[in-house]
């Protein structure tokens, strides 16, 4: 899930904005750039041409580049200079796979080729190539990664499915952000129908049910979103907190653990493992 609302007594985890994840948030936290930067609607994150034009790419790097990074970190270099990321995704079209950049960000020593590695695929990655790596940067030593995989995650996971079907995710999340949640339980209903395995989909409704207490099937979206997607941080944060609504707190303890493996630097997860495990010692 990406929005939670808890009653005040259990208060563990704060509700980030419903607002459809985009670059240029991460930007300003990773890159240092000032909130003016314009980025154009083709390089937002949940667009469909950029979908699309994944499937183009046909470069190719060197095997020495592909575990260094070093042109890749000279388009990053650049990019932080210009402020231009069509410029950069274009450079890294023509240039990369999805592989390859997974290998850059998995085995490079290079703390900048790292982050050129996670800003790239989160602008151009597609989901089955792109996920795994980005999940496994959340571990990463460097939090600047670590905040930008997280990031690259959310933009990645909406725009996972063909254009319809991210267009019409993106009118549920609008839906459940004006409160009209029956509406958005319907149409998401509709979306996981036509697309089963869009974990998105089922995550946006399980956001929906929660909010209109129907916690035991917010619960179970959520495991569906897991089954699809072990990587949603957002899917583990809700169930837990369904968990606690459903007063289990020990499988809430279980899923927790299970969040922190994921998120291993997490201080806040920590935080709120301590909390259910003294509310499980109070019993």
């Amino acid at each position: 899930m990406s929005a939670w609302r808890l009653r005040p007594s259990h208060r563990l985890f704060e509700a980030p904005s419903l607002g459809l994840p985009s670059f240029s948030a991460l930007l300003v936290v990773t890159c240092g750039l000032v909130p003016g930067l314009t980025i154009s609607s083709q390089t937002q994150a949940g667009t469909a041409a950029l979908t699309e034009s994944g499937h183009q790419r046909v470069g190719g790097s060197s095997m020495r580049d592909s575990q260094t990074g070093l042109l890749l970190v000279d388009y990053y270099e650049s990019f932080l200079r210009d402020r231009d990321l069509d410029q950069f995704r274009d450079r890294v079209m023509g240039r990369y796979t999805d592989a390859t950049l997974a290998r850059v960000l998995a085995s490079s020593a290079s703390v900048p080729a790292r982050r050129a590695a996670v800003l790239a695929l989160g602008v151009v990655g597609e989901f089955e190539q792109s996920n795994a790596p980005l999940g496994r940067a959340m571990r990463d030593e460097d939090p600047v990664v670590r905040t930008m995989a997280e990031s690259a995650l959310w933009a990645l996971w909406f725009r996972a499915d063909t254009p319809e079907n991210n267009e019409a995710l993106d009118e549920i999340r609008q839906m459940i952000s004006h409160h009209r949640l029956d509406a958005a339980v319907d149409r998401a209903t509709r979306l996981v129908t036509r697309s089963p395995k869009f974990a998105e989909a089922y995550n946006q409704r399980a956001i929906a049910l929660f909010i209109q207490g129907r916690y035991a099937e917010s619960a179970e979206d959520c495991q569906r979103v897991l089954k699809l997607n072990p990587y949603h941080i957002g899917a583990i944060s809700g169930l837990a907190q369904c968990q606690l609504e459903l007063d289990q707190p020990r499988e809430a303890l279980q899923t927790l653990r299970r969040a922190l493996k994921l998120q291993p630097y997490s201080q806040s997860i920590r935080r709120n493992i301590k909390v259910v495990e003294a509310q499980i010692e109070s019993e």
